[in-house]
């Protein structure tokens, strides 16, 4: 934050007599050498005035120069305002001040007045318009697997700090590929990739040690050196983990998982699941877990009494302070174990019992349920979704809500959990057969201690059709889009990833994909560190039907004989501008098109899954909606974000399958046990396999401001200066843009090269060239604006400009 507030309305710079011998003034060139003087007078130096438009002290007895006026002490420039729009120059509008408007009032002042406090913004299902920001479709050329292209399980996210630079924040997205075999059984066929998450950029191919290929990693820090690890299942059974040599900027072998004797350990088993990361000793490094078996942050087996436990493909470790004794526990379907620091290994809880089957597993608080041999108001209550059913089980066993039937069948896939309707209550969802389902246990006769806003009483929220005939047990994930305290649904069958609207299931985004499917999901994070959430999409071609090995699944359910996903009605609009081409019209909360390229702005449409046809019977309005299409099987990883990044904030980072917010820190850095907050008691979580705004209020929003400078350089070049603030209550990320004009030519750009903290500052310069034509001689005014290309959402967005008036650079030989 700059000490001084300076108001560059205006940059005169004034002549000062010497005889070059004294000390140089800031900015000014060596004497003795070609000097860059403003103004004609040869042989004397430039000093600028500050206090020309600087605020100048004033009060009731002393007056400010005509266009000033005084404002809580100081003169100021004397411009009138109805907004904040209104106001340029890093100032904003006051409306306190005296007379029929506003005036507007440097930054600063009064003292301590560095942010607009209600700064926020507002989004909503009308304007959700997701864009593809960028895809991997494969390794650069020249990479020893260049048909491992296939993702088969889910991605993660984490700033692997690959800049050295803890100040920056610059995701990356590690995921294992394959080679589009067969994906049925556990094979040794897997590479891990690393990709950058604002690009999708390739960084790495990690070969050190091949992996399962239907098993997703984990990330976080096992050695606390800061940085986070790769831990992923190993060809050959067992752990393998990666570390990043930042020397020869590689990847290395980390560890296989051994016995204590140091022979290997090599068990395979379970090939669909993936690895947790949790510090279950509380000495401050994670310990690995492949199903119930325990391997210490080295890779040597602490406890494997337990196996890797078969549940339908594999068993996704879900650990948890359930009781709130302070020791972590495995909860499965069907028993719960706490973590024996002794024995280094799982010790049955003697409180549980239950004849139910086992099964995949969240956890999370659904209401007072009192247990028996125990007086644990705050206790969590577990989820178990077993072959084909759902039920929610106290930590004793004792089923309270189901076992309720998945509608159409299916074996029903790792259950979610989040306040799907925004009645402060939590509610639970799984994927089956032919149905993406959320319940809810206020969804029962009689109801619940909520309100179920569908009116069903079978156990069911809402249930949405689906296809998904390969796995029928796919997984899915979490995220409050809009920041309204309703969480939406993201989940990706065999041909759509669709996003639905969480109270009513409504499908408010639908792109096509493809997948055999496994365990995967999409997922939610801020991938690029923009301070705005991205959703990820893994796909492949696996289960291409014969002669056609890049058609991906065949889409059967849920389509027209074009492949129009029928359950997406259309890209949703407020107003025209919504909408992605200048052709296309909002009418009724659709956008209107009358052909396929008015469906996305950079044409081609049809085949990157948009067709403009009519809108399913019953929708609003007239005229064809833009809507998603399945043209074609892909492959590879993609990363959609809002067109004019709208979405709230999300955390950087989803380290694992059975992610839980408060399990692991932003910087991969997993949690001691003792300091493990139950995610089901902080308030706006209680959710499971869901990401969340992290530290930031949901609604914050930046405010982008900036004022001019300039220097005169030797030889007669200008440096123009943008000193660029953040007035709002949300940070921005690094690399926002400056464009100076003059007045209408485009003369040099810029970018701020860190993040922008609310109330924080930071310079962009560029240079104006001597040889400018007309020359630098002349007096110029240059306009200044921060954020040209609109890609910051912010609460103003009319207070983007500054200017610098008088730009003269005179060469003295």
């Amino acid at each position: 934050m700059r000490g001084v507030l300076v108001l560059w309305l205006a940059l005169p710079w004034t002549v000062v007599g010497c005889d070059c011998g004294g000390a140089v003034k800031s900015g000014s060139p060596v004497p003795g050498e070609d000097a860059a003087v403003p103004g004609e007078d040869a042989g004397e130096l430039p000093g600028f005035d500050a206090a020309a438009d600087a605020p100048t002290g004033c009060g009731e007895d002393e007056g400010c120069e005509p266009g000033r006026r005084c404002a809580y002490g100081s003169c100021v420039p004397d411009v009138q305002c109805e907004t904040a729009e209104d106001c340029q120059d890093d100032s904003w509008c006051d409306d306190a001040a005296e007379g029929d408007a506003g005036r507007c009032v440097p930054w600063g002042l009064p003292e301590g007045h560095e942010v607009d406090d209600e700064c926020s913004r507002e989004i909503t299902v009308a304007r959700f318009r997701p864009t593809i920001q960028c895809e991997w479709s494969g390794p650069p050329d020249g990479d020893p697997y260049p048909t491992s292209v296939h993702v088969l399980s889910t991605p993660t996210v984490v700033d692997l700090d690959l800049d050295e630079d803890p100040e920056t924040i610059r995701p990356s997205i590690v995921f294992v590929s394959d080679d589009g075999g067969d994906g049925s059984s556990e094979l040794p066929t897997g590479v891990v990739r690393v990709i950058d998450g604002d690009t999708c950029a390739h960084q790495y191919t990690i070969d050190a040690h091949l992996t399962s290929h239907s098993s997703p990693p984990a990330v976080g820090d096992l050695d606390g050196d800061g940085r986070a690890e790769i831990v992923a299942y190993a060809s050959d059974g067992g752990l393998v983990a990666f570390r990043y040599d930042a020397a020869g900027d590689a990847w290395a072998l980390h560890w296989h998982s051994t016995y204590a004797d140091g022979s290997l350990y090599a068990v395979t088993g379970g090939g669909w699941a993936g690895p947790s990361l949790h510090d279950l000793d509380d000495d401050g490094l994670p310990e690995a877990l492949r199903g119930g078996v325990i391997f210490g942050p080295d890779g040597v087996l602490g406890g494997g009494s337990l196996g890797y436990r078969a549940v339908s493909s594999g068993m996704f470790p879900v650990v948890a302070d359930v009781d709130l004794d302070g020791a972590m526990e495995l909860v499965t379907g069907n028993a719960l174990y706490q973590f024996d620091p002794v024995a280094g290994d799982w010790a049955a809880e003697p409180t549980f019992s239950t004849a139910e089957p086992d099964g995949h597993t969240a956890v999370a608080d659904f209401g007072d349920f009192p247990l028996e041999a125990m007086d644990i108001p705050d206790a969590a209550e577990i989820v178990v979704v077993p072959s084909g059913a759902v039920r929610v089980q106290t930590i004793e066993g004792t089923v309270v809500f189901g076992p309720y039937l998945i509608p159409g069948g299916g074996a029903g896939g790792p259950p979610t959990v989040a306040d799907f309707d925004g009645d402060g209550r939590a509610e639970l969802a799984t994927a089956g057969l032919e149905n993406y389902v959320v319940y809810d246990l206020d969804c029962v006769p009689g109801g619940g201690e909520g309100e179920c806003n569908t009116g069903r009483e079978d156990g069911i929220l809402w249930q949405r059709p689906s296809q998904d005939a390969s796995s029928n047990r796919t997984g899915s994930s979490v995220f409050d889009f809009e920041g309204d305290g309703a969480a939406e649904a993201v989940y990706a069958d065999e041909c759509f990833v669709r996003v639905y609207q969480g109270a009513t299931g409504e499908v408010i985004f639908s792109q096509y994909r493809s997948s055999c499917t496994w365990y995967e999901n999409p997922i939610v994070a801020d991938t690029d560190g923009d301070f705005n959430a991205e959703l990820v999409v893994p796909s492949n071609l696996n289960c291409s039907p014969g002669g056609c090995p890049t058609c991906g699944v065949q889409c059967e359910l849920n389509v027209d004989a074009d492949l129009v996903d029928q359950l997406f009605a259309g890209l949703r609009c407020e107003v025209d501008a919504d909408c992605p081409t200048a052709a296309s019209t909002c009418d009724e909360g659709y956008c209107r098109c009358a052909a396929d390229d008015e469906c996305c702005p950079e044409g081609g449409c049809a085949e990157v899954g948009w067709r403009c046809a009519p809108p399913p019977a019953g929708t609003p309005g007239a005229g064809n909606t833009c809507r998603a299409r399945h043209p074609a099987g892909t492959w590879g990883i993609r990363v959609y974000s809002d067109h004019a990044d709208r979405w709230v904030d999300s955390r950087r980072i989803w380290n694992q399958h059975a992610y839980a917010v408060t399990h692991v820190n932003e910087d991969g850095t997993v949690p001691a046990t003792s300091d493990v907050a139950p995610n089901w008691l902080e308030p706006g979580l209680n959710d499971f396999r869901a990401n969340v705004q992290g530290s930031l209020d949901r609604l914050a929003s930046p405010d982008l401001t900036v004022e001019g400078g300039w220097d005169c350089e030797a030889g007669g070049a200008v440096v123009l200066r943008a000193t660029v603030c953040n007035r709002g209550t949300e940070p921005v990320g690094a690399g926002t843009g400056v464009a100076f004009t003059d007045p209408e030519e485009l003369i040099c750009t810029a970018e701020v090269a860190g993040i922008l903290e609310p109330a924080e500052c930071e310079d962009a310069t560029c240079t104006w060239p001597a040889d400018a034509d007309p020359p630098l001689d002349v007096e110029r005014d240059v306009a200044i604006e921060v954020d040209p290309d609109g890609e910051v959402l912010e609460c103003h967005e009319g207070n983007n400009a500054g200017h610098i008036d008088d730009v003269k650079c005179v060469t003295i030989e």
